[in-house]
Formats: structure tokens, C-alpha cells, sequence
């Protein structure tokens, strides 16, 4: 098909989507998610995942997690780094544990192949959270600093790990590369990432600004946006973390208004939409009749040991239970990282390309329910808190 006709297919498509989904008061995201998978290979088959759609979606993520550091509040973050670090840790460990018991328990795997299918299942994507947080007005909360701190924690937590697990258990090759090639460069990532932040980005823009040519501060601010998305897959990490970095840093900055306005219709009306069709996409049943039980089981394990994780990790912190489990719901999502991970455990030959298939399914089929379970949550919360405010004005006027 030609791309300038599937790219009018999706956008009307998500508009529509989205329209049916605020109808039935759930999160737009479901609606747009929900056409990736109608109308792909899992149903109706008129769209299919290929170059054009793989790198409008690639940019529309980028765009979203740049928008979302400019929207941020990165004192906030600093304030929140020591639950948000324990959010990561136990949300990593819950679903990690979890999935090795099943699969030595339940399904006779190796220790190493259920660690592997563990660590897939404890990588969250934050990306599909992000829109829910901002639909519901939730991103600069306590919860949702949490939240965006703990999914960097984790994404860190789980390159470590990888590093260690393919040390131990991977081919020749990886063994010998994979602490030094794998852990180091990240770890520089952020030195290098943090320290252009501060110093580079409001000297950029500055600069920019007195430029004498048209939308000459949007044009800077994308420059640094893809420039550290850049950077940030040449060391090894995600690309949408160097953009939310760079976003952070131009939050801090006198532009953040300005570039707010200008960034977010630029996403939103093309690149983002494509974004998430292009999960629902991944989606096929072929062949998934053979392995039901297995997808259906790790499911349950993703959703409920990220949510346990997240939740414990939020109440040991003051929060209410109702605050921690919106910290968990917003952890369930999972994304490039879980891919990643896959994808080094398939070419260490740690699982084979079945069992590769499966993690997909559970990792796009996490992420098509998430969204939901965590505007339950922020409604259910926002009807405790109007709860309490109106106790309180009853009690004033008595």
C-alpha cells in the first residue's frame, strides 16, 4: 500500500478510535491501540508494520517522551528519587520472581531461560502512561514523578542485569562483551547526557533564538531533542530517554511555554498517532493456539507483579493505597526495553523464536491494558479526594 495512504487510513482511523474511546470514557490511547490492532495482521489485515510506519512511529514516540520531559518538573523528580529507585527495584524483583517460578515450577524451563523471560517481563515502557497521565491532568503529581523517575531507575536496573545474566549464561561472544559493552557506555550515557543538559541546551536555544529565520526556537529545540535521542542509542540506552532528558533540561529554561505550544501539535496530529497504532501492529495469533496457557499465565505474572511491585514500593513511602496503586498501574506498560531485552536473549540463544513470539504478544497485550487499569485508579482517587474536600466543607458549615 502507498505510504500516503496508509498514513490518511491511520489518522482517521485514530481520530475515530479515540472518539469511541471517550465515548466509553476510556483512555484515548485504547482506541488508537485498538485500531493498530483491528485493522493489522491480527484481524482485518489492511495495515501491515514496515518501513515507513516503523519510523514515523519511532519519531512519534520520540516526540511524546520529549514533550512529556518539557512538560515535567524536574525538582520534583530530584525530590522523588529515593521511592521512585525503590518503585524500579521492586518492580523489577516481583515480576522477575514471579515469571522464573512459573516457568521452572509450571513449565519445565532452564533456570536461564526463565530468568531471561523474567528480566523481559520486568522492563517498563512509560511512553503509554505519559498520555493517560496527561489526559487525566496527572503528570506533575507526586504519583506521577514517582512514576517517570522509577521507569528511568528501571531501565537502568534491567541493562545491568542483562549484562550480568548474558555474561553468565550467554554464546562465547556476549559473554566476553557484555559487562565492559554493555554497562559502561550507559553509565557514561548519563555523565555526558546530564552535563550537555545543563550546559549546552540553554546556551543552544539562546542562540537559536536570535537566529533571524521562521520557527527558528522550535527547530533548535528539535535539533536537541533528536540530537540526544541519538546519543542516547549510540551508548546503548533508549532513544525516548535522551529525549526526555533534553526535555527536562528545556523545562528549566524560559522557552518552556513557547516551545510547549509549538512541539505538541507537531506529535500529536501526525507522528504520535502513528506511534501507537504501530504496537497494535505487533499483534498476530498465528500460531498463539499452542500456547495459550503460557501467554495467559505470564500476562497475569506481568500485570500483577509490576502492580504489586510498584504499589509496595509507593506505600512504603506515606503514600495512600490508592496513590501506590496508580505508582503500580503506571509501571505495567512495557515497551522498547522489554524488545531490547528479547532480542539479545534470542541472539544469545537463551530462548527460542516460539517462546520470542509469546513475550511479544504478552508485552504488547500488557500494554493495550494498562492504560485502563491506571485511569481506574487516578478516577477512584480523585473520588476519595472530592470525598474528603466535601466532608470537610459539610463539617466547616455545621
Amino acid at each position: 500500500m502507498n505510504y500516503l495512504l496508509q498514513l490518511v487510513l491511520i489518522l482517521v482511523l485514530t481520530k475515530l478510535g479515540a472518539h469511541l474511546a471517550n465515548r466509553f470514557k476510556l483512555p484515548t490511547v485504547i482506541g488508537e491501540l485498538l485500531v493498530g490492532v483491528l485493522a493489522g495482521p491480527a484481524v482485518f489485515h489492511i495495515l501491515t508494520y514496515g518501513t515507513f510506519i516503523h519510523y514515523f512511529a519511532e519519531i512519534g514516540v520520540i516526540i511524546l517522551m520529549f514533550i512529556a520531559g518539557l512538560e515535567g518538573d524536574l525538582k520534583q523528580l530530584f525530590h522523588y528519587w529515593k521511592p521512585a529507585l525503590t518503585v524500579a527495584t521492586l518492580g523489577v524483583i516481583f515480576p522477575t520472581a514471579a515469571a522464573v517460578l512459573l516457568c521452572v515450577g509450571m513449565f519445565d524451563f532452564s533456570l536461564k531461560t526463565a530468568l531471561f523471560l523474567g528480566l523481559i517481563l520486568s522492563a517498563t515502557s512509560v511512553s503509554i502512561t505519559v498520555q493517560v497521565l496527561k489526559e487525566m491532568s496527572y503528570l506533575n503529581t507526586r504519583e506521577g514523578a514517582i512514576i517517570l523517575g522509577a521507569a528511568v531507575a528501571d531501565d537502568i536496573i534491567c541493562v545491568v542485569l542483562l549484562g550480568i545474566s548474558t555474561s553468565l549464561f550467554g554464546t562465547a561472544s556476549t559473554q566476553n562483551s557484555s559487562i565492559i559493552g554493555m554497562v559502561v557506555p550507559k553509565v557514561l550515557f548519563f555523565v555526558i547526557a546530564i552535563a550537555l543538559a545543563k550546559w549546552l541546551v540553554p546556551v543552544f536555544l539562546k542562540i537559536a533564538s536570535k537566529i533571524q529565520s521562521s520557527e527558528n526556537v522550535t527547530t533548535g529545540a528539535l535539533i536537541l531533542c533528536f540530537g540526544f535521542a541519538f546519543l542516547a542509542v549510540e551508548m546503548g540506552m533508549s532513544d525516548v530517554l535522551g529525549a526526555y532528558i533534553v526535555g527536562l533540561a528545556i523545562s528549566e529554561t524560559n522557552f518552556k511555554e513557547q516551545l510547549a505550544a509549538k512541539i505538541e501539535p507537531i506529535g500529536y496530529a501526525v507522528f504520535i498517532p502513528v506511534f501507537f497504532v504501530s504496537i497494535g501492529l505487533e499483534i498476530t495469533f498465528k500460531g498463539m493456539q499452542n500456547d495459550l496457557l503460557f501467554i495467559g499465565l505470564l500476562l497475569f505474572v506481568a500485570i500483577l507483579g509490576k502492580q504489586i511491585g510498584g504499589a509496595i514500593g509507593g506505600k512504603l513511602f506515606g503514600l495512600t493505597w490508592n496513590e501506590a496503586n496508580i505508582v503500580g498501574a503506571g509501571m505495567v506498560s512495557r515497551g522498547e526495553m522489554a524488545l531490547v531485552v528479547a532480542n539479545v536473549a534470542v541472539s544469545a540463544g537463551l530462548i527460542d523464536h516460539n517462546h520470542y513470539t509469546a513475550m511479544i504478544v504478552v508485552t504488547v497485550m500488557a500494554t493495550l491494558i494498562a492504560p485502563s487499569m491506571l485511569k481506574v485508579f487516578i478516577q477512584r482517587g480523585k473520588r476519595v479526594v472530592s470525598g474528603i474536600q466535601l466532608n470537610k466543607t459539610s463539617e466547616a458549615k455545621s
